[in-house]
């Protein structure tokens, strides 16, 4: 397949992601009755997981400042949530945890002007404590949510040996003021990346928008495709792709980074790694400097 009819094939299936989850529910909740405060203050753990149950839901969850700690989103769950959630870290994260946890199957985050929102000054030194991690997950849809200020990195895709994350969209998100990355890739197949835009990166090195760094041997960096990303103003640069952890041995890497826009940042694209890696890395510059990123659903 050419990059044209790649970027025409996932430009089809980001349209087709916006008009739902691609699996069934057995139940919808509205959650503005359900016991949620969102003054920004209240601690919303226990309620959000009774929300969220065991899976298997739509829920909806309407405007407010929902302070939580961290918390997992079970299979089968769709979580609609309205322009001005926002999803805020108690300062309670303990050095390996993660806020938003999606370690599952069938997970559908529509967050136009939403935010998972982190606590970076509350934590002391540190590099793990990331907005959303998608760990060993399968079909994981997340639209126009924003990951900020989080103590790690706003978004982190990977899975444990063996295990990649497989068949990730992340549409039309951002992530600003992230201690260490604003999106981490080390490990996953199928994983489309588009409209998206990382900036402000700083804190922790490597400090970049994005890096694809796989952490052994046996991870994967197979079908990964960044479309049309925006990076702008990060410490480390705009897109790093670091393969030092691979050998001739492991599984061929496929990497397309395509109309990537880079801003106020050096440099735009960092490579290390043996020559030896098989697989293949296409990259391309944008060639117009398109209008801010709006939250606004499309």
């Amino acid at each position: 397949m050419t990059a044209q009819n790649e970027i025409s094939s996932v430009n089809d299936f980001t349209r087709e992601s916006t008009r739902g989850p691609n699996f069934a529910t057995a139940r919808y909740i509205d959650a503005s009755s359900a016991g949620l405060v969102g003054d920004g203050r209240t601690n919303n753990t226990a309620v959000l997981q009774s929300l969220l149950g065991s899976g298997d839901r739509t829920i909806h969850i309407p405007a407010g400042d929902y302070v939580t700690d961290a918390f997992e989103i079970p299979p089968n769950t769709a979580l609609l949530l309205d322009s001005g959630v926002i999803l805020r870290d108690s300062g309670h994260l303990g050095p390996e945890q993660r806020l938003v946890n999606i370690e599952t199957a069938n997970v559908y985050i529509s967050g136009y002007g939403a935010k998972v929102l982190g606590d970076r000054d509350a934590y002391p030194p540190g590099e793990q404590r990331h907005g959303v991690l998608i760990w060993g997950a399968k079909n994981v849809v997340i639209q126009g949510l924003e990951s900020s200020e989080n103590a790690g990195d706003g978004f982190y895709i990977g899975g444990p040996t063996g295990q990649p994350a497989d068949n990730i969209l992340l549409d039309g998100c951002l992530a600003s003021e992230n201690r260490r990355q604003g999106l981490s890739i080390t490990s996953a197949r199928n994983v489309d990346v588009v409209d998206s835009q990382f900036q402000s990166t700083h804190g922790t090195a490597p400090q970049f928008g994005i890096d694809l760094e796989p952490n052994t041997p046996d991870d994967f960096l197979d079908h990964i495709l960044i479309l049309r990303p925006s990076t702008l103003e990060n410490v480390g640069g705009g897109i790093a792709i670091y393969l030092e952890n691979l050998t001739a041995n492991s599984y061929p890497i496929d990497i397309e980074i395509l109309e990537h826009l880079s801003q106020s940042e050096s440099p735009p694209l960092a490579t290390l790694g043996s020559p030896y890696v098989p697989g293949t890395i296409q990259y391309t510059k944008a060639s117009t400097v398109p209008p801010p990123q709006s939250s606004a659903q499309p």
